[in-house]
C-alpha cells in the first residue's frame, strides 16, 4: 500500500506543514464548538419569533456559517424584520426570478397535533428542531408573523411569490364526487401585497392528497393556482402550465431533512458530499487530509495525517499516521480500505477500515488493532476542507473522542 512511499511523504509533510496546519485547524477541533461571539447574527423582530430564543446560544454560535447575500439597503420588499432575514428573502427572489416561475415553495414537515406549551412556544421550538439549516440558510422565515401563518397542524409549506405585489388567495378545498372537481369550502387568506407565508395544508396527515388551493396572481396580469402535496416520490407536487412549463420553484432542502443535527449549518454554509475523487483525487499518490489536535480523551496534542488513495469510484485504500507535538516518530501507523456512498446534496457516507500495522504503539498498546465504521462526510466549497462526524456505531478515530460531533481537516499541499 505505498507504505514506504507514503512514509517519506509523511515525514516530510510532518515537517514542512505542522506549524502551518496547527494554526489553520485549530479552528474546529474535535467539535462543532464554533465561537459564542457571533449569537447577534441571527435576530427576531417579530415580537413572537423572540421564543425561538430558547435555544439560541447554540443556533447563534453556528450562524456564522450562514449564507451571505447581497446587499438590500435599497431593496423595496415589505419584508420587514432583520437584515439576513430581509436580504436572504431578496436572494432567494433574485434567483427564481426566472422565465415562467411565479413561486417557490418548501416543505418544512409535518406537526400532528397542538403543542403542549402552547402555539406560540412550541412552533417556533419545533421549527428549529426540524429545520435549522434550512433557517440558517433562509432566516426570513423565522420573521413570518402570525398574521402570516395559515393553520397550525398539518404538513408546513412556506411561499414565497416572485413578485413582491403578487396577490396571493388561499382556500380550503373538498373533492364533489357530483362535479368531479373541488369545492372552496372556507376562504383563509387574502393578501396583495405578496409577503411570504407559512401554510400548513394536507390535515389529515396525507401528504398527497389536496385540500388546499394556492392562487397567485403577479403584476404583469399571469396567475396560476397551485394544490400544496407530495408527490409518490415525497417531492413537491408540480404546479405546470398548459404548456408543459413550471411555475413552481421548488427550494426545499431534502438531504438537509436526514442529515446530522451537527452537519446542517455546514450544510447552509454550502458544504456538500463529495465524490470518490474529491476525496483521494485521480492519481496514485493519494490525497492527504491533516489535522493537529488532542489525542482521543487525551490533552496531549498531535499531528494526524489520513490519506486516501483512488481505486475506482467507490473506494481504494487508505493510511492514517500520527505522531504527538513532542514525538520523534509516528505512535500509530494504520492502513487499510475505503468506499463512498456519495450524495452530493448532503454529506456521504464513507467507511474506513483500518488495521494497525507500524508505529511506537505496535504490539504493546492497550485496545483494538482494528476499526471499521461509516462516517458522514462533508467537503467545503474550497475542496480544501473535509468534515468528518461521528461515526454510525461511535467508533472514533485516533483524532476523534466520544464528545466529538465533527472534526475538519485540511488537505496537505506538497
Amino acid at each position: 500500500m505505498k507504505r514506504t512511499t507514503k512514509l517519506l511523504i509523511s515525514v516530510f509533510t510532518v515537517l514542512v506543514s505542522v506549524l502551518s496546519l496547527c494554526a489553520c485547524n485549530k479552528i474546529r477541533q474535535n467539535s462543532l464548538a464554533v465561537s459564542e461571539t457571533a449569537a447577534e447574527s441571527i435576530e427576531t423582530v417579530e415580537e413572537n419569533n423572540e421564543k425561538i430564543s430558547e435555544d439560541n446560544a447554540l443556533r447563534s454560535s453556528m450562524s456564522e456559517h450562514a449564507p451571505k447575500y447581497k446587499n438590500a439597503e435599497n431593496d423595496s420588499t415589505k419584508h420587514i424584520g432583520s437584515v439576513e432575514g430581509q436580504n436572504s428573502l431578496i436572494w432567494l427572489r433574485d434567483t427564481m426570478d426566472i422565465q415562467d416561475i411565479m413561486f417557490g415553495a418548501a416543505q418544512l414537515g409535518y406537526v400532528g397535533g397542538l403543542f403542549d406549551e402552547g402555539f406560540d412556544t412550541g412552533f417556533p421550538a419545533w421549527l428549529w428542531e426540524n429545520n435549522e439549516a434550512m433557517l440558517l440558510k433562509y432566516p426570513f422565515i423565522t420573521e413570518i408573523d402570525k398574521e402570516h401563518i395559515i393553520g397550525a397542524a398539518g404538513f408546513l409549506y412556506c411561499i414565497v411569490p416572485v413578485d413582491e405585489n403578487a396577490t396571493l388567495a388561499i382556500n380550503r378545498v373538498q373533492w364533489n364526487e357530483k362535479t368531479r372537481s373541488y369545492d372552496v369550502t372556507d376562504v383563509i387568506y387574502r393578501s396583495e401585497s405578496g409577503e411570504p407565508v407559512l401554510l400548513f395544508a394536507n390535515l389529515d396527515g396525507v401528504a398527497y392528497e389536496s385540500d388546499t388551493q394556492v392562487i397567485i396572481t403577479d403584476n404583469s396580469g399571469n396567475t396560476c393556482m397551485w394544490d400544496p402535496s407530495m408527490d409518490a416520490n415525497s417531492y413537491l407536487a408540480p404546479c405546470m402550465t398548459e404548456t408543459g412549463a413550471s411555475r413552481l420553484w421548488d427550494f426545499t432542502e431534502y438531504t438537509w431533512q436526514t442529515a446530522p443535527s451537527e452537519l446542517k449549518p455546514w450544510l447552509a454554509d454550502g458544504w456538500c458530499g463529495m465524490t470518490a475523487e474529491g476525496l483521494a483525487g485521480s492519481q496514485g499518490t493519494g490525497m492527504s487530509w491533516c489535522v493537529n489536535t488532542t489525542e482521543g480523551e487525551s490533552d496531549r496534542n498531535a499531528f494526524f495525517s489520513l490519506c486516501f488513495y483512488p481505486e475506482d469510484e467507490t473506494g481504494g485504500t487508505v493510511d492514517l499516521d500520527w505522531m504527538y507535538d513532542d514525538g520523534d516518530d509516528f505512535e500509530e501507523m494504520w492502513s487499510g480500505f475505503w468506499t463512498i456512498e456519495t450524495e452530493l446534496d448532503g454529506p456521504s457516507l464513507v467507511t474506513i477500515s483500518l488495521s494497525l500495522v507500524g508505529g511506537k504503539s505496535y504490539g504493546v498498546k492497550d485496545g483494538p488493532y482494528y476499526m471499521s465504521e461509516t462516517y458522514p462526510m462533508l467537503i467545503s466549497p474550497s475542496g480544501e476542507d473535509l468534515l468528518i462526524g461521528e461515526g454510525e456505531n461511535d467508533i472514533c478515530l485516533p483524532f476523534m473522542s466520544e464528545s466529538t460531533k465533527a472534526s475538519v481537516l485540511k488537505l496537505s499541499v506538497g
